[in-house]
């Protein structure tokens, strides 16, 4: 072990200022879901699956993503209400969207490729007037033409998005001496609302997983629910809370987003404070081919290259513990 010569003060200015790394950097393709449940079943009482595709652009200096959405399927079968055929209409005509991406993984929320959304709009608007005619299908139309035509609208919709709020969340930031800090994570857990703000405590491991990546957890404080979560069937003196964990799993290479699960609880209490649990979200992104780690290894400047070990200072003789490292820290 006495090849390790990095001391605690060393991987901690190196995970604290870590940036993604684009050399070498190929398109990715997540398999995301998003399921909510009733109480305690097991079984989603609603759940939608997709494809993302992102795909990361440096011009001029510049970090551009374009992220592509597909492949929708509503509670395990492809678009037949008309809500749902509306909802991929818009989803084609919006997607893929190209917006501005730092070298800290934080988005501008500007849209980059406004004119091509309009034309792919301009296309899936006939398609759908051409197969349906409804007053409920000319309303919904009418209601995101206003939308395209306001680019402002348009960008803050985005921000209604799990996968949007997820992505984009600061994960490559200044955790300090101990990895943790008090942080604060944006989530729509009411439709078409903006993101509730969730306070939490991020924390970064520095011992790397076993299948190339290192994990970024946040765990919010416990907080009232939203009144979205009170349905008829709860009492109007029960008081409803809620809880959110997240676990992001970034790669060690280009440390760039590899999976993300995310579970939000919604419970009552009773007065041994025993939880009840009334609604739960679980949202998931996988990254879909993680071949491509196999064959690569950690550059020296990793701040995971001893896997979490670190030299301890000399000993009070000034000789150094060459033998002596340390993993609680």
């Amino acid at each position: 072990m006495s090849e390790i010569q990095l001391l605690k003060k060393d991987l901690q200015n190196r995970l604290n200022s870590m940036r993604i790394k684009p050399n070498g950097l190929n398109p990715r393709k997540y398999d995301v879901s998003i399921k909510y449940f009733s109480k305690e079943n097991s079984i989603p009482d609603k759940r939608i699956d997709y494809l993302v595709t992102t795909d990361l652009k440096i011009n001029n200096g510049t970090g551009e993503i374009s992220i592509q959405k597909e492949d929708i399927f509503y509670n395990q079968h492809e678009a037949d209400l008309i809500n749902e055929i509306v909802s991929n209409a818009i989803s084609k005509s919006v997607y893929p969207i190209i917006t501005h991406f730092n070298e800290k993984g934080i988005s501008s929320n500007e849209i980059l490729n406004l004119v091509e959304i309009e034309e792919r709009w301009k296309n899936e608007k006939l398609i759908l007037l051409g197969k349906y005619c409804s007053d409920d299908l000319n309303d919904k139309i009418e209601k995101f033409e206003n939308k395209i035509q306001n680019r402002g609208v348009l960008e803050r919709g985005l921000q209604y998005d799990w996968f949007w709020n997820l992505f984009f969340h600061p994960k490559l930031i200044n955790y300090g001496d101990k990895r943790t800090v008090q942080r604060n994570l944006l989530l729509s857990i009411v439709p078409y609302s903006p993101p509730f703000v969730f306070k939490g405590i991020q924390k970064i491991e520095k011992i790397p997983t076993n299948y190339h990546s290192f994990l970024v957890t946040f765990k919010s404080v416990e907080t009232l629910a939203p009144n979205f979560f009170y349905s008829k069937n709860i009492n109007s003196n029960q008081t409803l809370y809620m809880k959110l964990k997240v676990d992001f799993d970034i790669d060690l290479y280009h440390h760039f987003p590899m999976h993300t699960v995310a579970e939000l609880e919604i419970y009552s209490k009773d007065k041994f404070e025993n939880r009840n649990i009334i609604k739960k979200i679980d949202f998931s992104m996988y990254q879909v081919d993680t071949d491509e780690y196999k064959s690569k290894k950690l550059s020296n400047d990793s701040p995971f290259i001893t896997g979490g070990l670190v030299k301890l200072p000399p000993n009070k003789w000034g000789f150094d513990n060459f033998e002596n490292l340390e993993n609680d820290w």
